[in-house]
C-alpha cells in the first residue's frame, strides 16, 4: 500500500496549455464569417472544422499536441441529411399530414440517443493526442435510458404527485389547505428540478467518460447523484438573494405606478420614467444572479467530475482548479467586451476562456508509461451514421 501511495506522490502533475492567440484566431474567425455569409451558410461546416482544428492544434499536454481530423465535407453531409428530413417534416405539416409527421417525430425521438452517441463516437475518433486516436463506445439502450427514459419517468411520477395534490386542493374547503397545497406543489417542483439535474449530471458524466477511450486504454469515473444534486441546491440558494433583490426593484416601482392609474397621462409618464432605472436595475440583478448561479454550477460540477475521473485504472488522474470568482469575472468581462465591440472581440474572449480553463486542468501521471496503442476502428459510413455526424459536435478536449 505504501508503494502505491509513494508512486502517486511522485507522479508528475502537469497543467494543460494553450499556445494560440486572439489575433491568430481573429483572422480565422473573420475569414470563416465572410465565407459563410458569401456562400449563404454552405461554408459553415468548414468554418466549424477550421476553428476546432486551430484550438486543438494549439492545445498541449507535456509537449504532446492534440489534433482534429474531421473534414467540412463529412459534417456538411450530416447537416444536409438533417435539413432534408426537416424539410420533409415541414412539407407534411403544410399538407396537414399529421400521421406521417407524428411518425417522423416519434422515430426521431426514439433513435435520437443512438444517433447522438454515434455522432459523439465520430468526434472522438477524429480527435488525437500525440498521434493516438480517442474512441467512444456505449450501449444504445443505456444512452436512451439516460437521455429520455429516466427523465421522462421522473416527470411522469412528479406530474402524478402534483395532480394528486391539486385534486385534494380542489376538494378543500379552507384557505389553509389551499396554501398548504400550493407550498407542496412548489416543493415538489423544486425537488423535481434538483433530482432531474442531479441525475442528468451524474448519469451523463458516467455515460460519456466510462465509455471513452484513449487508444486502447479506458477512462473511468465514479459520480454520486447526491453530490451532484447538492451542487444544484447550492446554485439555487445562491440565486435566491438576486431574485429577491430583483423582485424588489421591479415590483416596487410597478406598485408605485399603479397609484397613478387615475391621473393624467403626463404624470403617469413622468412616474414611469422615474421608475425605469429601478426596473432596469432589477433586470440587471436577475441576469447577474443567473450568471453567478450558472458559473457556480459549472465550476463545481467541472471540479467534481475531474477529481473523480481517471485513465487506465487510476494510472492517470485529473484535477480541475477553476475558481468560482475568477470564472464569474471571466464570463462577465467577456460578455461585456463582446457586447461593446459588436462581438468583434469574440475571438479574444474565446481564446481567453480556453486558456484559463486549460491552465486550470491538471493531469497527474506519466502518459509515456501507459501501454497505449491506437485502435483499428473506422468511422461508419452508412446513411444513419452520416446523419449522426451532423447531430453531435461535442468536443473531447476541454
Amino acid at each position: 500500500m505504501s508503494d502505491v501511495n509513494d508512486g502517486m506522490v511522485n507522479s508528475p502533475v502537469r497543467a494543460m496549455s494553450f499556445k494560440g492567440t486572439g489575433g491568430e484566431f481573429f483572422v480565422i474567425w473573420l475569414v470563416n464569417t465572410i465565407l459563410t455569409i458569401i456562400t449563404l451558410g454552405l461554408f459553415l461546416p468548414w468554418a466549424f472544422v477550421r476553428s476546432r482544428r486551430y484550438f486543438y492544434e494549439n492545445t498541449e499536454l507535456a509537449g504532446k499536441k492534440f489534433a482534429y481530423h474531421a473534414t467540412g465535407k463529412s459534417i456538411l453531409v450530416g447537416w444536409l441529411c438533417i435539413a432534408v428530413l426537416y424539410g420533409i417534416f415541414l412539407v407534411n405539416i403544410a399538407h396537414n399530414n399529421a400521421v406521417l409527421s407524428l411518425i417522423m417525430m416519434l422515430l426521431f425521438i426514439l433513435f435520437s440517443p443512438w444517433l447522438i452517441m454515434q455522432g459523439l463516437r465520430y468526434q472522438a475518433m477524429m480527435t488525437t493526442l500525440n498521434g493516438v486516436r480517442f474512441n467512444f463506445r456505449t450501449n444504445p439502450l443505456r444512452a436512451w435510458w439516460v437521455m429520455l427514459g429516466q427523465p421522462l419517468l421522473i416527470v411522469v411520477a412528479m406530474s402524478m404527485l402534483v395532480t394528486s395534490i391539486l385534486s385534494v386542493m380542489g376538494s378543500a374547503m379552507s384557505a389553509g389547505m389551499v396554501i398548504g397545497g400550493s407550498v407542496c406543489i412548489a416543493l415538489v417542483t423544486l425537488f423535481s428540478i434538483v433530482l432531474i439535474q442531479g441525475l442528468y449530471i451524474s448519469q451523463w458524466g458516467r455515460l460519456l467518460i466510462n465509455n471513452l477511450q484513449y487508444g486502447n486504454v479506458k477512462f473511468e469515473v465514479s459520480l454520486e447523484t447526491k453530490k451532484c444534486a447538492i451542487i444544484i441546491v447550492k446554485a439555487i440558494v445562491l440565486f435566491i438573494p438576486f431574485m429577491i433583490a430583483a423582485g424588489y426593484f421591479i415590483v416596487a416601482p410597478i406598485v408605485h405606478l399603479m397609484k397613478y392609474s387615475g391621473n393624467p397621462e403626463d404624470m403617469i409618464m413622468m412616474a414611469a420614467m422615474q421608475s425605469a432605472g429601478s426596473i432596469l436595475l432589477g433586470y440587471f440583478l436577475y441576469i447577474l444572479g443567473a450568471l453567478v448561479c450558472y458559473c457556480y454550477g459549472y465550476v463545481a460540477v467541472r471540479n467534481y467530475i475531474y477529481s473523480q475521473a481517471s485513465l487506465h485504472n487510476g494510472a492517470i488522474c485529473f484535477r480541475s482548479t477553476v475558481r468560482v470568482g475568477a470564472f464569474v469575472w471571466l464570463v462577465v468581462s467577456n460578455l461585456f467586451i463582446c457586447s461593446i465591440t459588436a462581438f468583434l472581440a469574440y475571438p479574444w474572449a474565446r481564446v481567453r476562456a480556453t486558456r484559463y480553463l486549460l491552465e486550470n486542468t491538471h493531469v497527474e501521471g506519466d502518459l509515456d508509461q501507459l501501454p497505449v496503442e491506437d485502435h483499428n476502428d473506422k468511422p461508419a459510413a452508412d446513411p444513419a451514421n452520416l446523419l449522426a455526424r451532423g447531430l453531435s459536435v461535442m468536443q473531447f478536449v476541454f
